[in-house]
C-alpha cells in the first residue's frame, strides 16, 4: 500500500482569537428558519437514515437507502427536492453477478452511476438499472484478518469521489476483550495511537491505493478506548481545492492537500466545549451501549457549501435534565457559521427535548436541512429548511 509522506513543518494556526470571540453573534436557530420540508414515507421506506443531497448537471436529488423489493439486496432512492416524493430508485442485489462481495457501501455520482466499496477493498461501478459495468479488486486490504484491519467508514462527508479516485474514511477502532464470557457492560475497544491511515484514495479503474500520514491530535489519546471517537467527519472545499478534516471530540480542523496535511486550525468561538469519553453502559442482558455523559460535546457534522462559500458546523454542546438516558433528557445544539476562511459570522443555538437527536442532515441550493426533533405525522419525515441566504457576501 502506497502512503503519502509527511510534511515536515506543519502550519499550526490560532485564529482564535479573544478579540474575535467576543465579536461573534449568537442567536437561536429559529431566527434562520424557513418553511418546513418533509419527505414522504411508502411501504418500502417506514424511517430514513444517511439522507444525501446530490448535483449532477445542475439537477439536485436527495438520495437515501432503504431495502430492494426485487430480491436480498439494497436500494438506492431519488426524491424530489422541493416536493419530497420519491421519484425513482435503482436496486442492487447482495447476491450474483451484479453484487459486491463483503459489506459495501455506496457513493451516488448521478442516477447513472453509483460506486460501490467493499471493506474487502472491491469497488463496483452501478449504472440507472443496477448492472455493475466495470469491478476492481484494489490492495486495500491486505490481509483476511479483518479484525485487524481498519474499516471503511463512508459517512460525514468522507466519502469523496474525483475521477478516477474515491476517497474514503478508515476507522481503526478494534474490539479488546469481546469473547463469549464477555457480558454487557464489559465490552471494549480501542484504537492504535499511531494510526495514520485516516483517509484513503482508491483509483477505481486500477485499484492502486494512496493514504494518509497523518497522526491524531494532540491530547486525543485520552479517547483510546472510546469507540465514537474515530467516527470522523469532513468535507471537500472545492472553490480551494482543500479537504476540510474534523474530530468529533477536538476543536482542532485538518486542512489538507491531496491527503497532505497542510495546516490546522481552531476556529473561533464563543462556546466552550467540554470533551469526555463516553461511557460504557450495559444495555439489557446482551448489549453494551457508547453514551456520552450528560456535560460532554460532541461534533456532529461539518459541511462546505460552495454556492455561498461558507463553512457550517454543527455541535451538540450537552444534555440537560434529570433522565438517567439521552432519551429522558434535553439535548443542547449549536450551529457555527463561518466563511469560506474561517471568519466567524454567528452562532445558533437549539434544543431537542424529546428521545430524538440531530440525526439526518443535508444542503441543497435552498438551504441546510436538519430532521426536527417531533414527527407529527407517520406518512413524513420532516426536516427544518435553514435560511442560508444572509451569510453570502
Amino acid at each position: 500500500m502506497n502512503k503519502l509522506s509527511q510534511i515536515p513543518i506543519l502550519l499550526i494556526v490560532c485564529s482564535c482569537t479573544d478579540k474575535i470571540s467576543e465579536d461573534i453573534y449568537q442567536g437561536q436557530l429559529e431566527e434562520l428558519l424557513l418553511e418546513d420540508f418533509a419527505l414522504k414515507k411508502d411501504n418500502q421506506t417506514k424511517s430514513f437514515y444517511g439522507v444525501k443531497s446530490i448535483e449532477k448537471d445542475s439537477e439536485e436529488w436527495l438520495v437515501y437507502p432503504s431495502g430492494a423489493t426485487k430480491f436480498n439486496g439494497r436500494a438506492i432512492n431519488f426524491a424530489d427536492t422541493k416536493s419530497g416524493e420519491k421519484i425513482f430508485q435503482i436496486q442492487i442485489p447482495s447476491d450474483g453477478p451484479n453484487s459486491l462481495k463483503g459489506a459495501w457501501f455506496s457513493y451516488i455520482d448521478s442516477p447513472n452511476k453509483i460506486i460501490g466499496i467493499s471493506d474487502l477493498g472491491e469497488i463496483g461501478v452501478f449504472d440507472s438499472i443496477g448492472n455493475k459495468i466495470s469491478h476492481v479488486k484494489s490492495n486495500l486490504r491486505e490481509s483476511n484478518n479483518m479484525m485487524a484491519e481498519a474499516h471503511v467508514q463512508p459517512e460525514n462527508g468522507l466519502m469523496q469521489f474525483n475521477s478516477p479516485y474515491l476517497q474514503i474514511g478508515q476507522n481503526p477502532t478494534y474490539w479488546v476483550n469481546l469473547g463469549p464470557e464477555t457480558k454487557p457492560g464489559e465490552m471494549r475497544t480501542a484504537f492504535p495511537l499511531d494510526f495514520k491511515s485516516w483517509l484513503t484514495q482508491i483509483n477505481i479503474e486500477t485499484g492502486k491505493v494512496i493514504s494518509s500520514e497523518f497522526a491524531i491530535p494532540g491530547g486525543y489519546d485520552q479517547f483510546e478506548n472510546d469507540m465514537t471517537a474515530t467516527q470522523l467527519l469532513g468535507d471537500l472545499d472545492k472553490s480551494r481545492g482543500q479537504y476540510l478534516l474534523a474530530w468529533p471530540y477536538s476543536d482542532t480542523i485538518y486542512v489538507l492537500k491531496d491527503l497532505k496535511l497542510i495546516k490546522k486550525i481552531a476556529p473561533p468561538s464563543k462556546q466552550k466545549f467540554k470533551y469526555m469519553p463516553s461511557e460504557i453502559i450495559p444495555w439489557g442482558n446482551q448489549f453494551t451501549v457508547w453514551a456520552l455523559p450528560k456535560e460532554a460535546s460532541k461534533h456532529l457534522f461539518l459541511i462546505y457549501d460552495e454556492k455561498r462559500d461558507i463553512i457550517i458546523r454543527c455541535s451538540k454542546i450537552k444534555e440537560s435534565g434529570e433522565g438517567e438516558s439521552k432519551f429522558e433528557r434535553t439535548k443542547h445544539y449549536v450551529l457555527s457559521i463561518y466563511s469560506g476562511d474561517w471568519e466567524p459570522k454567528g452562532e445558533y443555538f437549539f434544543d431537542f427535548e424529546t428521545e430524538m437527536e440531530v440525526e439526518n442532515w443535508f444542503l441543497t441550493s435552498e438551504g441546510l436541512f436538519i430532521n426536527k426533533p417531533e414527527q407529527a405525522s407517520e406518512d413524513e419525515y420532516e426536516f427544518y429548511k435553514i435560511d442560508l441566504s444572509r451569510f453570502v457576501e
